[in-house]
């Protein structure tokens, strides 16, 4: 009775171990890392300039390589790499000199931000879509989940922006030129 009591026993947890081992848990897998390193490599060393709604803050920005500037009248000649005018040269005023990823520890409510509008749990990094636009961090609620609430106002007196949620690795802090801010008036 004892060696039956015993054989059941190393039975039993022989099928439950098998049916745990045999569970295959589903989890999301993650966009290739290898890919976003090298698309970081070439945004780094890349400029930004607008291929629609010039000297706006809600511009749309595409990379770009200067080619030359400033000159005396503060130009810049750039030509865009990628995006609806790839290979045409422009002359711009308005152009991001220079960029980095955002971390999670330095985004700042009121910050103005650069956002890249490609998903890549959406999109397959063949589909890349670089349509960057300038932001405000509204609301960092999410920061935790690795999203940041951005606000994209049109002019001075838009208090009633569009707020939309982007992941945190589409956000870019602005570091040249330096000032870029909310183009909005607030009181004090």
């Amino acid at each position: 009775m004892k060696k039956s009591w015993l054989i059941l026993t190393v039975l039993f947890a022989a099928v439950i171990f098998g049916a745990c081992s045999k569970k295959q848990v589903y989890e999301e897998e993650p966009y290739n890392r290898s890919k976003k390193a090298s698309y970081e490599n070439r945004i780094r060393y890349s400029s930004f300039a607008p291929f629609m709604y010039e000297d706006k803050f809600y511009a749309y920005y595409g990379l770009c390589k200067k080619v030359s500037g400033p000159d005396k009248q503060g130009y810049y000649e750039m030509e865009f790499k990628n995006g609806p005018k790839e290979g045409q040269t422009i002359k711009t005023k308005d152009v991001i000199l220079k960029t980095r990823p955002a971390r999670a520890d330095e985004v700042k409510k009121g910050m103005a931000v650069l956002v890249n509008h490609w998903n890549p749990k959406v999109h397959n990094d063949d589909s890349r879509i670089d349509l960057w636009r300038k932001g405000v961090v509204y609301n960092l609620d999410k920061l935790s989940e690795g999203k940041v609430m951005l606000e994209f106002p049109f002019d001075r007196n838009d208090f009633m922006a569009t707020k939309e949620v982007y992941l945190l690795d589409n956000i870019r802090i602005i570091l040249k030129p330096e000032g870029v801010r909310d183009p909005r008036i607030f009181l004090d």
